[in-house]
């Protein structure tokens, strides 16, 4: 289905392009919006993460805060503020 809407893509004007670009992305945001609310529930203060990023690999963080879309955590290197879809719960 993907590979038909990207073929088609040079069929639309510039409007009906930016009008599609405006719905992908609020669509994303949405969806990235309902998995931080999913994944929220899961986090507790104390709790023991990994975050997802190369300089970070395989480092331990403890959550210090929740927040509505990110958490503080602190660990070796520092603290950070980092979205929980970067979290990765060990």
């Amino acid at each position: 289905m993907l590979n038909k809407v990207l073929n088609q893509l040079d069929q639309l004007s510039h409007e009906e392009l930016l009008t599609l670009n405006k719905a992908v992305i609020r669509m994303a945001r949405a969806k990235s919006r309902v998995e931080s609310e999913s994944k929220r529930h899961t986090l507790k203060v104390g709790q023991i993460v990994e975050m997802n990023h190369p300089k970070h690999k395989g480092e331990k963080f403890e959550i210090t805060k929740v927040k509505v879309t990110k958490c503080d955590i602190k660990g070796k290197s520092g603290w950070f503020t980092v979205p929980m879809s970067m979290l990765i719960c060990s």
